[in-house]
């Protein structure tokens, strides 16, 4: 019985030995080595190709206003012309005749009411001294007021009928390149003869093109941040790419059901005139506004659990890290895009996640030394 007594206690005491030598070992153990980097916004994002339509910002169709014979045509057919010059010259005898019958006409109620004027005062001294009736004093000044309204018809005749006579020279209402003309001189022009031509404004033009709700809203935050942050260029029919580069500006009010896309509109100077109203070109879109620059890390950095993203952010000043949910963008230049969870400049672990203990420091290790090294 004592020899068993003996032996349990020697039992406890290695016991207890053992676990003070595991429990140093552990101490003295070295905190494992991972791979960090910092979370940084690429240089380049990704660029999302479309097939966009060039539309004219104004389209104008010239037609007639009035009833003429058409005298002469003052343009170049396709040739570009200024807003305000003269296209269309139409016979106008007939509009300077209104006009000027009604100058005369108003010419002479002026005389009427002077002559009006000057019969109420002479009634209204002779009405004071009771020389005339009150009848004959009102009377002389319904007479004014009679000569005053027809004076403001008369002004209102006159200026719609130089209005009218303004018809008879068209002029270009914007800049822009004009078509082949529908009519020549000497044809008799009506209200219903239809489009003499068509006046395309080339410079500015617009870009037209369509991208998916989720693309918009994940990528270039929505409807009101897509002006600022999207950059937009075009390839050409025969493969070039235009030098310009276009921001967009307008973006439609309303959701395609059918397709759950969003129409928008780039605005290009188009200084060398190389888009065309109708032409189909590839639209190059991009994300590149610096101020909403997304973090970017690399695929290593991300461990998926239950179908959501996680990272592990290293706390620089104990060394511990700590695992952050994340929302994962798009791939650009081999990274991907962090929409939600991180910031620039944060420390991120990219290998050795394997390694890691709860509440456990690590030794870091600068993804740039790794490369330095070789390994």
């Amino acid at each position: 019985m004592r020899i068993i007594f003996l032996q349990t206690l020697t039992l406890l005491f290695f016991i207890q030995f053992a676990d003070k030598l595991l429990s140093a070992n552990f101490n003295n153990t070295t905190a494992p080595a991972v791979v960090v980097e910092q979370a940084f916004s690429a240089e380049k994002r990704p660029v999302r190709r479309y097939v966009g339509s060039v539309e004219a910002i104004n389209n104008v169709q010239i037609v007639p206003r009035i009833t003429g014979e058409l005298r002469k045509i003052n343009f170049t057919e396709g040739s570009s012309v200024k807003a305000g010059d003269i296209l269309y010259e139409i016979e106008d005898t007939t509009y300077q005749a209104a006009v000027q019958i009604l100058e005369a006409q108003l010419e002479a109620q002026k005389a009427t009411l002077t002559f009006a004027s000057t019969e109420y005062e002479r009634r209204n001294k002779l009405f004071k001294s009771n020389t005339v009736s009150a009848a004959s004093h009102e009377q002389a000044l319904m007479e004014i007021n009679i000569a005053k309204a027809n004076i403001k018809r008369l002004e209102a005749q006159l200026a719609d009928a130089r209005n009218t006579l303004s018809y008879t020279r068209i002029t270009a209402p914007v800049s822009g390149r004009i078509s082949k003309s529908n009519v020549t001189a000497g044809n008799l022009l009506t209200p219903v003869t239809g489009t003499m031509a068509d006046i395309q404004q080339l410079s500015p033009i617009y870009v037209k093109f369509s991208i998916s709700e989720k693309v918009l809203r994940r990528n270039f935050g929505g409807v009101e941040k897509v002006p600022e942050i999207a950059s937009v260029q075009v390839i050409l029919a025969d493969g070039t790419l235009s030098q310009e580069t276009a921001r967009i500006t307008l973006v439609d009010n309303k959701v395609n059901r059918s397709s759950n896309t969003v129409t928008m509109w780039a605005t290009f100077k188009n200084k060398n005139l190389e888009l065309l109203p109708g032409s189909f070109v590839t639209v190059l879109l991009t994300a590149e506004n610096s101020k909403a620059a997304l973090p970017t890390v690399l695929p290593s950095a991300l461990v998926m659990e239950n179908e959501q993203c996680f990272v592990w952010v290293l706390d620089t000043q104990t060394n511990i890290p700590v695992r952050r949910k994340v929302k994962i963008g798009e791939t650009t230049a081999g990274r991907i895009v962090i929409i939600e969870g991180i910031k620039n400049g944060e420390t991120v672990i990219v290998d050795g996640t394997h390694k890691l203990r709860p509440d456990a420091p690590v030794t870091p290790v600068n993804i740039k030394n790794v490369f330095k090294s070789g390994r």
